[in-house]
Formats: structure tokens, C-alpha cells, sequence
């Protein structure tokens, strides 16, 4: 009789185990980038928010010369005495200062873990022949030097490390 081979085409089994496995290792690596990519995502969204509340109390600094000669926000850290302010109890100088400074602490506790702040400035000495009017002062440009220090927590390869943000400015 007649034998011819038959030949098969197609893939055969074991063809197509070796492709599900090489193709199970691509999507772990692949899955590996993507948590690496959302932790670094994550921090420089947490170095962005320290920049911008560092910024945030430069700003507040400005708005409060009187505050800032005086030399209220200087040696500014941890926890300070709670003071309210609103329209029927104005604040003096001081007051404002440590106000300001609760609520930029509470905005470091609430957007960045573990996020605590410090303010240390120079202050010079209040130059003679500055004009006043009851609550009005006229205050010249500070020629002083502030540091503003931010520190929170990120997560690493290497476990929870801390970082810090240092904003040297003159307000």
C-alpha cells in the first residue's frame, strides 16, 4: 500500500506553553515598572506640594512686614499657641505671625506624611524715619534672609526615608 507522511502545520502544545510563559514574564516586568512608576509619580507630587507650601509661607511672610521686622516668624517650629483671627478680633503683628504659622503646619500635616516645617530668619534692625498712622506703618523692603524648612516622609525601594525641602528667600 501507499504510506505517505502527513505533515501537520500549526503550533503544537508545548510551542504554545513556551509562548504563555515568556509572555507571563513580560507582564511582570511590566507590572514592576508600573509600581515603580507610581511611587516616583507619588513623590514628586509630595516634592511639588512642599515647594508650593514653602512658597506658600514666603508669601504669607510678605503680607505681614510688620510681623516679619519685628521678628515674629523667626524660630518658628513644632507646635506654637493656637490664635484665631477673624474680622471681629483683628490680629496684631505676633498674633498674625503664629496664626499664619498653624495653618501652614496644618496644611503640611494634612498634604504631606509626617510633613512638619520651620521658619528661621536674619533680622536686622528696623532702619530710623519710619512713617506711622495708627495701625499703618510704612515699612521698607526686608533685607533680611529667611529659611523655610519642610520635612515629611517618602516611600522608597529601600523602605520610608525622610526629605527635606530648605527655601532660602528674602521676603
Amino acid at each position: 500500500m501507499y504510506s505517505k507522511a502527513i505533515k501537520s502545520s500549526g503550533f503544537s502544545l508545548i510551542e504554545v506553553l513556551v509562548s504563555l510563559v515568556i509572555f507571563s514574564f513580560s507582564l511582570v516586568g511590566v507590572a514592576s515598572l508600573m509600581s515603580l512608576s507610581m511611587k516616583g509619580n507619588h513623590n514628586g507630587y509630595l516634592r511639588s506640594q512642599a515647594i508650593l507650601l514653602s512658597s506658600d509661607m514666603s508669601s504669607r511672610m510678605r503680607a505681614n512686614l510688620s510681623g516679619l521686622w519685628g521678628g515674629h516668624y523667626n524660630g518658628l517650629s513644632g507646635g506654637v499657641n493656637e490664635v484665631e483671627c477673624d474680622f471681629e478680633t483683628p490680629c496684631k503683628p505676633e498674633e498674625l505671625a503664629t496664626y499664619d504659622f498653624n495653618n501652614w503646619n496644618k496644611q503640611l500635616a494634612a498634604l504631606l506624611p509626617g510633613g512638619e516645617g520651620s521658619v528661621e530668619c536674619d533680622t536686622p534692625s528696623l532702619p530710623p524715619g519710619i512713617l506711622t498712622s495708627g495701625l499703618w506703618v510704612a515699612y521698607p523692603p526686608f533685607p533680611g534672609i529667611c529659611n523655610i524648612t519642610i520635612q515629611w516622609y517618602e516611600l522608597n525601594e529601600s523602605g520610608q526615608q525622610s526629605q527635606t525641602v530648605k527655601l532660602v528667600i528674602q521676603p
